[in-house]
């Protein structure tokens, strides 16, 4: 089997990797195969962050520099790769069979979560590197929905004054986005990003940014992409900005004009292109009468228990 860094950035070496994994897999070579994932993963990354940040007709921007930029950038992947990495490759031995060096291969209860059913829909589904990791709120960690609504709704209820929405809409719609926030995007050290709206950066946006991968949706198919979401110091920050990313956008001025139905402002900043879901806007809607966000209290379940007389 090869063992040369060189053969971490190569997919024909990929091949070979998966080739030898097949004929009967090694710590050795699930390592080497997770390795080489992460280092094309980086790459991509890198490359989608050098993208969104490109200037035309910039001092380096030429064919020769950006020649020896991708170099470097393959460089850097192979690098980062070759130590702790991003992340990314102790997820993947553990799926792959094998165990990191000081990992059990049993994932820890707590780092454990269940998006909404069908999440996956979402324009905004997106799953970091570090997806599998629960998010710490800074109020306290979350342990059930009616936790998220409770910590939300102040941030909630202040962005949606600005909008003139029920907070019930934006607390709903945060929901979706992050399963409840047990699926906050994440940066590649495990930070919180706070991005509730799964709200993209782009050129336009000067603060932080988290590249991560997501799932559209075009003409009903599914596609995996790598985007670039904003990042914030709090949620209060996020909710501010997505009231001010509607406010501001032209797109969805029909939608601020119907903010007095939920259902209506829903469906219109579907159609202004929010979200490729076809189903965005009746999730968020089915959220909302929720008992969970009516603030009412569970049904007991049957025990099936019958009285002696």
């Amino acid at each position: 089997m090869t063992s040369t860094s060189s053969v971490y950035t190569d997919f024909h070496g990929l091949s070979q990797l998966k080739a030898d994994v097949r004929n009967g897999a090694t710590d050795e070579s699930i390592e080497q195969v997770a390795r080489q994932f992460e280092s094309i993963f980086t790459q991509m990354m890198l490359k989608s962050m050098r993208d969104a940040n490109q200037i035309e007709g910039g001092l380096f921007d030429n064919d020769q520099s950006k020649t020896y930029r991708e170099m470097f950038d393959k460089q850097l992947s192979l690098t980062l790769s070759e130590g702790r990495g991003i992340g990314l490759k102790e997820m993947l031995i553990r799926q792959l069979g094998g165990a990191p060096d000081g990992t059990p291969t049993a994932v820890d209860d707590e780092m454990v979560f269940n998006p909404l059913p069908e999440r996956m829909a979402s324009q905004s589904v997106v799953h970091s590197v570090h997806g599998a990791n629960a998010v710490e709120y800074r109020a306290g960690r979350i342990e059930s929905p009616r936790d998220f609504v409770e910590q939300m709704r102040p941030a909630a209820e202040r962005a949606a004054e600005k909008l003139g929405v029920s907070a019930d809409v934006l607390i709903s719609q945060s929901a979706l986005e992050t399963g409840w926030g047990k699926a906050i995007i994440q940066d590649p050290n495990g930070n919180n990003s706070h991005n509730m709206f799964g709200i993209k950066a782009d050129s336009r946006w000067q603060g932080e940014r988290v590249a991560v991968p997501t799932v559209e949706y075009e003409n009903g198919v599914a596609r995996k992409e790598l985007h670039l979401f904003r990042a914030y110091d709090s949620y209060e920050e996020s909710f501010n900005d997505y009231a001010n990313f509607i406010q501001s956008n032209p797109r969805y001025e029909n939608a601020l004009s119907v903010v007095a139905v939920p259902q209506q402002y829903l469906a219109s900043l579907q159609q202004a292109g929010y979200a490729t879901d076809p189903k965005y806007a009746s999730k968020i809607s089915k959220i909302m009468e929720s008992n969970v966000i009516q603030q009412k209290p569970e049904p007991i379940q049957d025990s099936g228990y019958q009285p002696l007389i």
